[in-house]
């Protein structure tokens, strides 16, 4: 049985909550905060059970009518209480621009047309809203009416305090806890806890307060208001490490919007952030406008200076094509130093990780996809006790990454317990077993740095029995000394080949490297590593087996509707080699409009097999295939859920028609099936029917797999074809 919320537990909500931030971050709330909490507790049950339903809204005024609630013996006596405390007030002509927002579109048109008879019925709505805030103070008597039908919540940047004191955000209300209860959303249990305040001081949780504002915003005001905010942002002194972060990222964002209309403002809010998007950004625009020469100065500089690898990385890059006369950047340098190219079936050109691992598998070579999860994992399993045991710090139970890991803290706290546990780490099967015992107890446990997966422990296993403990040691102490920079940018597939462990990155035809996947193969390689990369070349083997397939249904929601026709068509070496199909009983009432659309009705189903029944002989024709439908996506996601509805996982590699006739013929005018069969001239007799819808798709997709190898053809007698996209 699914979990339910007792009778008011909002208000055990708000208790929580409250009680918290009197208890733990007193030191940051000022005689109003406290004056506010202490109210609260002073009002009847009624009143705190409306206030916390007006909080938990996100809208700061609200109708009246829509403040009815069961629970609530006196709705109308408990709004009058919070009037009295001060807590919400009736609407006045100060409210008008957000009352304007919560009105409907024929509401504002009726209010305008009054004022602006010329006024059109199809003016959107967007434009209503900003002509009746110019058009109208908010006092007019034709608006009364609206502003009675409201109340608007007081005293909202206390209550925004006190919750984003708690949350970090101010995105989040108390839905968080209700989540929690329903079972929805893992939290790490308080119990026990070492509870500590988000913030040291007050002047910090102030500072990143009006941070948090700011963003709020950036996101909600006009593009005019846009160089206000940046003059703010600028004029900011930022107190403490996360105030620091904040306005990094903010100068960052607000830099991307402004950068079209003055390209000097950006890069002026650019070179403030710290963020390494914003060093490219803003080096990359001023060497656009024409001025290398100041630009070089300012690169010798930076390259002298203290950088993070990521940026020193970007810089000496940079510095050395623009100025030094390298030809290529270092990213394509590693692109063409591949130790391997791995030819690909077309029909993984979506999941390229995946269509790699399957490549390693028909030969028997062990591959798994970790990318940053197997590190993830090794560093949380390896300091679990310094990251996650009850006397570690946490500022709630809602909060994801453990405190330490958030401002470069970890390294500095705990330096002499991580030497010693790394120097312990020597013996794989002593780690394993330490390992297996942390995933027993606390599968599922929320760390905020991988999620639980079923092969987890396997993959993680395989790399320690594998590696070389000092490798491994190495890798493990940079990311304890330096998280946030070490965290990602780990190949995509490890290898286990002969007994021997590596890493691979994997290309594609087109695919860049980012800074941070460059350094991360360098970081495995200087530790002893073996990490390379792959890259990866499309073919069609005309050994592959394709199993085209089409199914009817009773409508388009694979949760709600079933399966009526199911047919498959086999085809290899752009050869039909087998067919097969069946009706199905859904074992529920066709609808009127499909069965005029397919011609299946109610009577020709009543006899024929239910899923469950073909299930066996539909696994049998899709095994060793290659699953092919037009628009994939809905025939693989109608099988995938009936089968898993018997308990049946069911995974395939997909080729999809329609995106595939896309890329091979563009320029059609209409890619929907009869279309392309009329245009390549197909045939299709019974159209919607499984059977000759999937023979008119596999001809189609013979045609593709033509005009792809005549391309193929074609690109290799002109020349290799470029396997990267500049850098520059």
């Amino acid at each position: 049985m699914p979990a339910t919320l007792p009778n008011k537990y909002y208000l055990t909500h708000a208790y929580e909550l409250f009680n918290f931030i009197q208890q733990h971050c007193e030191h940051l709330l000022d005689a109003d905060h406290q004056h506010y909490l202490r109210n609260f507790e002073k009002l009847s049950t009624d009143a705190q059970c409306m206030l916390v339903r007006f909080l938990s809204r996100k809208p700061q005024l609200l109708k009246r009518e829509s403040l009815q609630y069961a629970e609530i013996d006196n709705p109308d006596s408990a709004i009058v209480e919070l009037q009295n405390h001060g807590y919400i007030s009736p609407v006045n002509a100060k409210h008008w621009p957000l009352l304007a927002e919560l009105l409907t579109k024929q509401q504002l048109f009726q209010c305008l047309s009054w004022t602006l008879p010329e006024l059109k019925p199809a003016t959107p709505k967007s434009n209503l809203v900003l002509l009746a805030q110019e058009h109208f103070a908010g006092d007019e008597p034709v608006l009364i009416i609206y502003r009675e039908n409201y109340i608007v919540r007081r005293q909202q940047d206390i209550i925004d305090y006190i919750l984003f004191i708690y949350f970090g955000d101010l995105k989040n209300r108390f839905q968080k806890f209700a989540m929690r209860d329903l079972g929805i959303l893992k939290t790490r249990s308080t119990k026990n806890q070492k509870l500590l305040a988000r913030f040291a001081t007050k002047e910090q949780a102030i500072c990143s307060f009006g941070l948090q504002k700011l963003h709020r915003k950036l996101n909600t005001k006009p593009s005019t208001c846009l160089h206000k905010i940046a003059q703010q942002l600028l004029d900011l002194v930022p107190i403490g490490e996360p105030a620091k972060s904040m306005r990094s990222k903010l100068l960052l964002d607000l830099g991307n919007r402004v950068k079209e209309q003055s390209p000097e403002q950006a890069i002026s809010l650019w070179k403030q952030s710290q963020e390494s998007q914003a060093l490219e950004k803003w080096v990359r625009l001023t060497y656009q406008s024409g001025n290398p020469d100041a630009l070089k100065q300012n690169l010798e500089t930076l390259r002298h200076g203290s950088l993070v690898a990521t940026d020193r990385v970007f810089i000496e890059d940079f510095y050395a094509r623009k100025y030094q006369g390298k030809r290529t950047s270092v990213y394509t340098d590693l692109l063409r130093e591949a130790t391997r190219t791995i030819e690909i079936d077309e029909a993984f050109i979506s999941d390229v990780e995946e269509g790699v691992v399957y490549h390693y598998q028909q030969k028997n070579i062990s591959a798994y996809f970790t990318e940053n999860v197997l590190w993830r994992a090794l560093f949380a399993f390896t300091f679990w006790d310094l990251l996650f045991t009850p006397d570690q710090p946490q500022h709630s139970e809602f909060d994801r990454l453990p405190v330490g890991l958030k401002f470069g803290q970890f390294y500095t706290t705990n330096q002499a317990e991580i030497a010693a546990r790394l120097n312990l780490m020597n013996d794989p099967a002593t780690e394993i077993k330490r390992f297996i015992k942390i995933a027993s107890t606390y599968y599922g446990y929320p760390t905020g740095l991988f999620h639980w997966t079923p092969d987890l422990l396997d993959i993680v296993s395989t790399c320690i029995r594998h590696a070389p403990f000092n490798a491994l040691t190495a890798i493990l102490k940079q990311m304890a000394m330096d998280y946030q920079n070490c965290k990602d940018g780990y190949p995509d597939l490890m290898i286990v080949e002969e007994g021997n462990l590596r890493f691979e990155e994997i290309k594609a035809a087109g695919d860049v490297l980012r800074p941070n996947q460059l350094l991360s193969i360098h970081r495995l390689r200087d530790a002893g590593f073996s990490a390379e990369v792959a890259q990866v070349s499309w073919s069609t083997d005309p050994k592959q087996c394709y199993a085209v397939v089409d199914i009817e249904t009773t409508g388009g929601n694979k949760g709600l509707h079933s399966i009526t026709e199911i047919a498959v068509v086999k085809l290899r070496n752009q050869k039909i080699i087998g067919q097969w199909s069946t009706l199905v009983n859904p074992q529920r009432s066709i609808p009127r409009h499909i069965i005029r659309l397919t011609g299946i009705d109610n009577h020709m189903v009543s006899s024929a097999p239910v899923f469950a029944e073909v299930a066996d002989r539909l696994l049998e024709e899709l095994e060793g295939c290659v699953f092919v439908a037009h628009n994939v996506g809905f025939d693989y996601g109608f099988i995938k859920a009936a089968l898993e509805e018997l308990n049946r996982p069911f995974h395939m590699p997909k080729y999809c028609t329609v995106s595939n006739s896309r890329k091979t013929f563009p320029g059609l005018k209409s890619y929907a099936l009869g279309k392309l069969t009329q245009h390549f001239d197909i045939d299709l007799n019974k159209a919607h029917r499984a059977l000759d819808d999937a023979l008119a798709t596999a001809h189609l997709l013979a045609l593709i797999q033509q005009q792809r190898a005549r391309n193929a053809n074609k690109a290799q007698s002109e020349g290799p074809r470029r396997i990267e996209k500049s850098q520059g």
